[in-house]
């Protein structure tokens, strides 16, 4: 009975550092390897936006550094240019304005659990808020008064314009080279704040598009990974 007893307990005891070793590298794998170990960064830039003077009044070209979390989360600053030099042939109203903007947020990846391997393609949601200030120029023909005549002109030139907004979205990063991919995303864009001028307003805003409450807006980008070991 005694030898039964000390081979057991002899047993038990060469078993604590295993077992020790293997909490230890559950908690490391826990807490670094899968949540928010860094996992790698790339860089990309949004082909689409370079289009958008092919279908409407303004351009603009953006950029973006994105930082890989656990393959899960992804953490992204885009930074971009637009502008615009607009003139309504029906009202004869001229507007010009181009200034940079800037989108903070996060991409979460609905593909891959977290400290998975990495997939080739996958599908993510993204949320961002957005912010630009911007001077702008607009004038217009006189417009005579029907009841008291007399006309009044427009002619205001740096007037000085801050918009912020949030998106909300969808999108698809697939892999077509070795650390190249190609991404495609659909945002729905809606006004957070907007200050502008006593007697007009911003009629483009860099980043957003056209001035409204909400809007729709995408991206169709190149992205190279930038390989770690």
């Amino acid at each position: 009975m005694k030898i039964s007893s000390y081979i057991l307990l002899s047993s038990l005891l060469a078993l604590l550092p295993l077992t020790a070793a293997a909490q230890e590298e559950v908690k490391n794998d826990t807490v670094s390897g899968r949540f928010l170990d860094f996992r790698g960064l790339s860089v990309s830039t949004d082909l689409f936006g370079y289009a958008y003077s092919l279908l409407e009044d303004y351009t603009s070209g953006e950029v973006a550094i994105e930082i890989n979390l656990g393959n899960k989360y992804y953490p992204i600053v885009e930074v971009g240019y637009g502008s615009t030099d607009f003139t309504d042939e029906t009202f004869g109203i001229y507007y010009k304005s181009a200034a940079p903007y800037y989108k903070i947020g996060l991409n979460y990846n609905f593909s891959n659990k977290i400290g998975e391997k990495p997939r080739h393609s996958y599908i993510y949601g993204l949320a961002r808020f957005a912010w630009t200030r911007a001077d702008y120029d607009v004038s217009a023909p006189p417009i005579t008064d029907p009841v008291w005549g007399g006309s009044v002109g427009l002619d205001l030139n740096d007037v000085s314009g801050y918009y912020s907004w949030i998106e909300l979205g969808v999108g698809v990063k697939v892999k077509i080279l070795k650390n190249f991919h190609m991404g495609w995303s659909i945002r729905y864009k809606a006004r957070a704040n907007q200050v502008t001028g006593s007697n007009s307003r911003m009629w483009y805003i860099p980043g957003f598009g056209n001035s409204r409450h909400t809007t729709f807006g995408g991206t169709y980008s190149l992205i190279y990974e930038i390989p770690f070991k």
